[in-house]
């Protein structure tokens, strides 16, 4: 590593350590990984932290950001001829999606960025005074901490360009600062939901080229292109100037700030029990109030249906499900590349091409936690096999689950909209369905302790690339499978009902109104129950922490606490960091 990668890596771990209100940390280090010099940023940091002007520093950043993103002024608007040149330029089409406008989301020219309201006056003067500064200087002049600071992230050049165009945004042409563009992606940019990405080099000659990219921060809203490029160039070839490329990094620059900030002001009308009331968060508040009446009615009516639609042929809701499958991916879209469940209409998902003796596996295991538990779950409906393909001799049986859907979203994809009370909460929840879990009896294969829910073989992508194992009569013979096989944290524990993939991916949460109108966290959800059976008592704590780098530190903390109350599971922690080090799995 070199000492400026050290540097980094330094200065984002000591702000990590401080343990700010969230989502101030966050907020922090993307003055650092966002900068277009991560090393110069890390070290004006460091230097400010090291004085203890955290505070000072979290402002002066806050304020860069919102200096564009909330009190940005309007630039200067393009006339008539330039308003056509613009949209012959840009080739009639919005340039971000590639797609023409409609009466619903029509076609804008729009700039690309506002005016920094706050960043200079026409009393700066560029380049700035050596420091020190004068300390006499008129206050209306950007104070040094601010002119540093957007140094230390932009850089001098970079900096003296946009002082220079804050002062005076009418001597730049609007063909560098506008563009053609739907209505529905300005406002995405600007709640700063996508990003433009300078790919280099350009494919195309005299042209800026760029990936278009979803903000991974808090809940995304998707947005429908037609190529997930976008092109910015003189689509018309007749010589109309480009648009400015800096304007469109500093709002890839800016666009994490900009949506953390939204954060922030959403956890703090939270914690005064107000519901929101802007629109930069796309998870609704749900009050989850259903008549009894109602319920019953609708739950009696939809089991009625199931059990007719059961006597129907194996081949016959084979045939169904793949219609329905094909039907779910025209309406909702494809769940992921690598995604074996898609959505279906009538509030159910479809898991498909899966393992049969796997989805048998989680057929019985959802039975049993709502049988045993309040943890909420998907209700199992169906679990039909397809058999081989006789035409193909290397093709294998494969199956398909129907559940029905459960609320809410994945804490890997809105954990950053969690305040840190929130975090406290859900803790409490995982704490208290793990421990229900845990209570489950064994009614299979009484003389194997560690198995599948049904008694048989267990499965787990991390040993022996997911082949069926066991089961086992003791946990000294489930040990023997594993790296570090006779260390004493792989002995001694007590076999429990365990889901063994708690991951963020499976963990679903969403804000709910509270009886007394307040405003808080729930668990909705865990899914994916495909390899749950019954496992040593530390599994689901190790397992949930399994590849740590790809989940947050806050995630794990949170982790680590929920499995606290539950037992001391360090030393059993300890030895699987070491199996992962040795290679996958344990």
């Amino acid at each position: 590593m070199s000492a400026t990668q050290d540097g980094v890596r330094s200065t984002l771990s000591l702000i990590e350590d401080m343990a700010l209100p969230h989502p101030s940390g966050r907020l922090l280090t993307t003055f650092i990984t966002e900068a277009l010099n991560p090393s110069f940023a890390a070290a004006y940091a460091r230097d400010k932290l090291s004085a203890g002007e955290c505070d000072l520093l979290l402002s002066g950043w806050t304020h860069i950001i919102e200096s564009i993103s909330s009190n940005g002024d309007v630039p200067p608007p393009p006339n008539e001829k330039i308003r056509r040149d613009i949209i012959k330029r840009d080739g009639n089409r919005c340039c971000v999606t590639g797609k023409v406008g409609t009466i619903r989301d029509p076609l804008q020219v729009m700039p690309i960025l506002p005016v920094p309201s706050g960043w200079a006056t026409d009393k700066v003067v560029w380049p700035p005074p050596k420091p020190p500064y004068d300390q006499n200087a008129d206050s209306s002049c950007p104070k040094p901490g601010i002119f540093d600071m957007l140094g230390a992230f932009f850089g001098p050049q970079y900096r003296g360009w946009w002082l220079s165009y804050s002062r005076e945004p009418e001597y730049m042409t609007p063909l560098h600062s506008h563009w053609l563009i739907r209505k529905s992606v300005a406002g995405a940019l600007s709640r700063g939901l996508i990003r433009l990405d300078r790919l280099q080099p350009s494919m195309v000659e005299d042209a800026w080229q760029y990936a278009v990219n979803p903000v991974s921060v808090g809940t995304l809203e998707s947005i429908s292109v037609e190529t997930p490029y976008a092109l910015l160039a003189d689509h018309s070839r007749s010589g109309i100037e480009k648009i400015d490329p800096r304007f469109v990094g500093t709002h890839a620059r800016l666009c994490k700030g900009i949506r953390l900030l939204a954060i922030a002001r959403e956890i703090a009308s939270e914690s005064s029990s107000q519901p929101p009331t802007s629109s930069y968060l796309t998870l609704d508040i749900k009050s989850h109030k259903t008549s009894w009446g109602l319920a019953f009615l609708r739950g009696f009516l939809a089991r009625a249906t199931l059990n007719v639609w059961l006597l129907f042929p194996r081949k016959a809701r084979i045939a169904a499900y793949e219609m329905l499958r094909k039907f779910g991916r025209l309406v909702y879209g494809e769940q992921g590349d690598y995604s074996t469940v898609q959505r279906v209409p009538f509030g159910l998902y479809l898991k498909y091409q899966g393992e049969p003796d796997g989805y048998r596996n989680e057929f019985n295991a959802l039975q049993m936690v709502r049988r045993y538990t309040s943890i909420p779950s998907p209700d199992p409906l169906d679990m039909v096999v397809k058999g081989c393909d006789e035409d193909d001799p290397f093709s294998s049986s494969r199956a398909f689950l129907l559940i029905t859907q459960v609320p809410g979203v994945p804490l890997s994809r809105c954990e950053d909209m969690l305040s840190d009370r929130a975090c406290e909460e859900i803790t409490l929840q995982l704490q208290h369905y793990i421990s229900q879990l845990r209570d489950i009896p064994k009614e299979a294969n009484p003389s194997m302790a560690i198995c599948n829910t049904l008694g048989g073989p267990l499965r787990d992508p991390r040993i022996r690339g997911e082949q069926p194992m066991g089961p086992f009569p003791d946990e000294a013979a489930f040990s023997q499978i594993l790296r570090f096989s006779d260390e004493p944290s792989r002995r001694g524990h007590k076999i429990l009902f365990t889901h063994a993939d708690l991951n963020p991916r499976n963990i679903l949460v969403d804000r709910t109104i509270e009886a007394d109108g307040s405003i808080s966290w729930r668990v909705t959800g865990i899914v994916d129950w495909e390899t749950s059976g019954y496992y040593p008592e530390y599994w689901d704590c190790t397992k949930a922490l399994f590849e740590g780098f790809r989940w947050s530190k806050r995630y794990n903390d949170m982790m680590k606490s929920v499995f606290k109350e539950l037992g001391d599971y360090s030393q059993e922690i300890d030895v699987e960091v070491r199996s992962w080090e040795s290679g996958d799995g344990v």
